[in-house]
């Protein structure tokens, strides 16, 4: 009943997430067996209303669709993020009940596991908070005065596990072979990956590349706790100086946001993730918007040493990473007085694909 898919649900936004399928048949042990379904109806807004009216916080992220059959009935999926909000409290009819998930049993939590469960959010975004500050001083350690473009992706919650697998060869062929937009405009190829201390990371000066690169140019570079990098070095183009494609540079936006939404929806799909772009040293760049307006363009320069865009909070990996390029170059853009990217469609499709 409602009742007990509310406990369901937030026993695993509680946990780690997971999936709840309806209208499946399963043996005594529990063993998936005959999808038979249910009759079509409005569930999907039944569900949805029954946990926004009875669960506090709100499960951001929650997201249920109804697949129709053959037989004209329909299974409903429930995919449950892992929540930032966590820990969930059930409130319908009065309940106020917190729940755990352990293995295929749910718990009521008690008070003690309730204010762990508070605590634990706490230090796991303080601990994302000091991961991403340390990385910052290494980026800018290592490419010293050079104009640097690093892009950046991570869990909400940094643990102290392995995500990704040094070994693991469908991860080494993502890296080897990342998504690309049609006339390999922004690509974001770095050659054969190789293992590191901190996980995996392939750049042009990687010892399987044939053609050994003594500059540093580009790299991809993936922790073993979830943390993704991409980062690029930027040069100056003669009188014109150092100065931001529009459509060239965004590419790079396009291509490494395609990389995590492959590499995050097999390994971490249910996952909130936080998302930084920054360009290092870039005092003095403009934004190239048209080459019949080079002049006009150049007028309006950063005037800091850094073009820091922030965090961007991605809740829905499967549908906000769609529209993320967007977001991080209407960032840029705004940096310049501009209102937003005209490289993007209004339904924030990049228009050069």
């Amino acid at each position: 009943d409602k009742r007990e898919m509310l406990k369901y649900i937030t026993s695993m936004a509680n946990h780690r997430g997971g999936y709840i399928v309806i209208g499946i048949e399963a043996d005594d042990e529990g063993i998936p067996t005959t999808v038979v379904g249910i009759e079509a109806g409005n569930h999907v807004e039944r569900i949805t209303s029954s946990c926004l009216d009875n669960v506090d916080k709100r499960m951001v992220g929650l997201e249920i669709k109804d697949i129709p059959l053959s037989n004209g009935r329909v299974v409903i999926i429930i995919s449950i993020p892992e929540s930032i909000n966590a820990p969930h409290m059930v409130t319908y009819k009065g309940l106020n009940q917190f729940w755990k998930r352990h293995g295929r049993q749910k718990d009521k939590m008690m008070i003690g596991e309730i204010g762990e469960a508070f605590d634990r959010r706490l230090s796991n975004l303080n601990r994302l908070d000091r991961f991403l500050y340390t990385r910052e001083a290494e980026i800018l350690e290592d490419i010293g005065d050079n104009p640097w473009m690093v892009m950046s992706s991570s869990p909400s919650y940094i643990r102290d596990e392995i995500i990704f697998d040094v070994h693991d060869e469908a991860l080494r062929s993502i890296v080897l072979n990342p998504p690309k937009l049609k006339g390999m405009i922004g690509d974001i190829s770095c050659g054969e990956p190789y293992p590191t201390i901190n996980g995996l990371r392939a750049d042009n000066r990687s010892p399987y590349n044939t053609y050994y690169d003594t500059t540093l140019r580009e790299y991809i570079e993936l922790f073993s706790n979830g943390y993704i990098e991409y980062g690029r070095l930027m040069s100056e183009q003669g009188e014109l100086g150092l100065y931001f494609a529009s459509v060239a540079d965004t590419a790079y936006i396009v291509n490494f946001v395609r990389l995590i939404r492959k590499i995050y929806g097999t390994y971490l799909p249910l996952t909130p993730v936080v998302v930084s772009c920054a360009i290092y040293n870039a005092k003095g760049m403009w934004l190239a918007v048209s080459k019949h307006l080079a002049e006009q363009d150049k007028l309006e320069k950063w005037k800091k040493q850094h073009l820091e865009l922030g965090e961007f909070y991605v809740e829905n990996t499967a549908e906000e990473l769609k529209i993320l390029p967007k977001r991080i170059s209407d960032r840029i853009w705004q940096a310049f007085h501009r209102e937003k990217a005209t490289v993007f469609d209004g339904a924030g499709t990049f228009r050069f694909e």
